[in-house]
Parts: C-alpha cells; structure tokens; sequence
C-alpha cells in the first residue's frame, strides 16, 4: 500500500491515442514492485502484466460516452487494485451482466476511434478483447476482472493478487466471515465460473455440509449470487 493508505488517481486530457504509452509510463513510475517481474518472485506475488492494463485503457477510450461533459477516463491504483473507469454504461444493447460474463458481442459506441486503435495494434479488430483479460487473468492464477456500473462511471477492476479479493472487501462483510470462509471466498472470488458445494468442498477440504454452509453464508451477504435450488445449486459472483 502507499505509505497514506490512499488510492493513486490519474486523469488523462491528453490525445486518446497517445494515453496507453502514457498510463504505461506513469504506472511505472508508480509500482515499480508491482510491474517489474524481476522483483514479484521476492514479493511473493504475480507482477500484472501491463498488456491486461493496456486492453483496459483502450477499451475505456474507445468505447467511452464523449457526451457526458465533464467526466474523463481514469485510472485508479491501490496496493491490491487497478481500476479503469470510462464514462457512460454499456453500449445498447450490450448488458453489464455480459461484461461480467466476458461475453459481450463486437459493439463499438466509437467505430471510428475502434477502427483507429486497431490500425494501430492496440484494439482488437473483433470483439472487445475481454476474453483475452479473463484468459490473461486465468493463466496467471489471478482473480477475473470484474465489471461494475456507478453512474457516470463504467468500471473495471484487476486484481493484483489472490489476496486482494479478500482485502477489498467492505470492512462490515470482513468481520462477518471467519477465517476459514475469508479462504473459501478467495477461492470462489478466483474461479472462473459458477461453483457448487461439492467441487468447493473438494478444493478447501471441508466437508459438503460446511461447504454448503459457506456458499449459503456468502449468499446472505450478497457475495454470490443462486443459479438454481436444491442439493445441486451452483452459485456465481454477484452482479455489484
């Protein structure tokens, strides 16, 4: 964390095509820890690879609402976090709950900016190159990015670190869970799809019923969200 426990905040005024090598740079300035590979083995955590940041910045750009005055793009940096907030929702008829099932179809609310940034290697010709965040994510063992929506703002968070799915969570929702569900949520928060009581109880070696128990819990709190009802119920991240 900075030594004042504050977030890092950058806003960009600067042309949109010239803002990935600039966020690059800055991020650089700031996280040295963070993004220079040769020390993440010391700090026993994966560095982020910026090319997940990057997919983010020119996402954000280019499919960003131009006509709310006032707002910008921003990025917003703590020690578990990068967040990338673009003004406007999704694009219609895209939903936020595509975002966060990294399914969403090829929509561009810019073409001409989309067609820009893919001439030039830093947009994906098809699609908005979600997959390749979540997939990046996977490979690296680190949490999928999560979407959110707070007007005016559409955000999308990475996660630094296993950990950090645990430390970011409101201080109310922390003292609620024991030690071993905090573990439990670190898992589920880090599986790449929905869950079930018995491949949770499998993988935190517990028993079904504890397992049930947890993933019930987890519920209560908002934290996951039922697919169905019954002894087969598989839960997902809730939509926050």
């Amino acid at each position: 964390m900075y030594p004042d426990g504050k977030p890092e905040r950058r806003e960009f005024d600067e042309p949109a095509v010239l803002i990935p090598d600039l966020v690059e740079q800055w991020l650089k300035d700031k996280l040295p820890n963070v993004f220079d590979r040769d020390r993440a083995h010391r700090q026993e955590r994966p560095a982020l690879p910026f090319e997940m940041i990057r997919e983010a910045v020119a996402n954000a750009l280019i499919h960003r609402d131009y006509d709310i005055d006032g707002a910008k793009c921003q990025i917003v940096v703590t020690g578990d976090t990068v967040t990338v907030q673009s003004p406007g929702g999704p694009p219609p008829p895209i939903t936020l709950k595509q975002l966060q099932d990294f399914s969403a179809p090829m929509l561009s609310r810019n073409p001409e900016l989309h067609f820009v940034f893919a001439r030039m290697g830093m947009a994906e010709e098809q699609g908005l190159g979600l997959a390749s965040l979540k997939n990046r994510a996977k490979e690296l063992g680190l949490p999928p990015p999560r979407y959110s929506w707070k007007e005016p703002y559409l955000s999308l968070t990475l996660y630094l670190s296993m950990e950090a799915t645990v430390r970011t969570l409101d201080e109310e929702t922390l003292d609620s869970l024991n030690k071993s569900e905090r573990r439990g949520w670190e898992w589920v928060a880090a599986a790449h799809g929905p869950v079930g009581s018995q491949e949770y109880a499998e993988a935190m070696g517990v028993s079904k019923r504890t397992a049930q128990y947890h993933l019930t819990h987890f519920a209560k709190l908002g934290l996951v969200t039922p697919l169905e009802t019954g002894p087969a119920t598989r839960y997902e991240m809730a939509r926050r």
